[in-house]
């Protein structure tokens, strides 16, 4: 079995390419910063004063960028399942092999509703309070990116849990409609 590695959106869409974009840029921000800082440190440039913002610059796009690069990762299915168990499972039962993967998806959604719910209210009740490093920045604005990031996971979860209805309703379709061929081949 061979994985994946690759970044590549599995359909192309405007949005799938603004929140991979968003993504990468962050996590390059986030290098930037941080490289910048340890070259401050190692050789002690008396700039520090000047950029002192570039510490609390990097731990904050790191945390936001996170949160986008689980909702690509969510987008592309690759976050962590145990596939061997799927795949034993739908060749034992395909039913059970379906209603492990609903079962999943629904837990997931779950999870990130409540998840949601309570960023939505921290930021709403913190949207003025200073975290330091840097003056403009507040907890409500690190709260917001990582609900919007948690709020793309949600919406991706519920695009695959629609996509894995429809393919089980096709399934279901497909299994009928064999069985009454069959039946009806069997009877001539």
């Amino acid at each position: 079995m061979e994985i994946d590695q690759s970044l590549d959106l599995k359909r192309d869409h405007l949005l799938d390419r603004i929140i991979l974009y968003s993504a990468t840029a962050l996590f390059t921000s986030t290098i930037v910063l941080t490289t910048l800082q340890v070259f401050i440190r190692l050789l002690n440039l008396p700039t520090f004063g000047f950029l002192h913002w570039t510490q609390p610059a990097a731990r904050f796009v790191l945390v936001i960028a996170t949160y986008l690069g689980a909702a690509v990762a969510i987008r592309n299915n690759e976050q962590i399942a145990i596939q061997f168990l799927l795949e034993r499972l739908a060749n034992w039962k395909p039913w059970l092999g379906y209603l492990v993967k609903v079962l999943g998806k629904l837990v997931t959604a779950g999870f990130l509703l409540v998840a949601l719910e309570g960023t939505v209210i921290t930021t709403i009740d913190d949207w003025a309070t200073s975290i330091g490093g840097i003056g403009f920045v507040t907890s409500g604005h690190l709260y917001l990116g990582i609900g919007i990031g948690l709020a793309l996971m949600l919406l991706y979860t519920a695009i695959d849990l629609v996509a894995l209805v429809r393919e089980i309703l096709a399934w279901t379709g497909d299994e009928t409609s064999g069985s009454q061929l069959e039946e009806g081949m069997a009877d001539e």
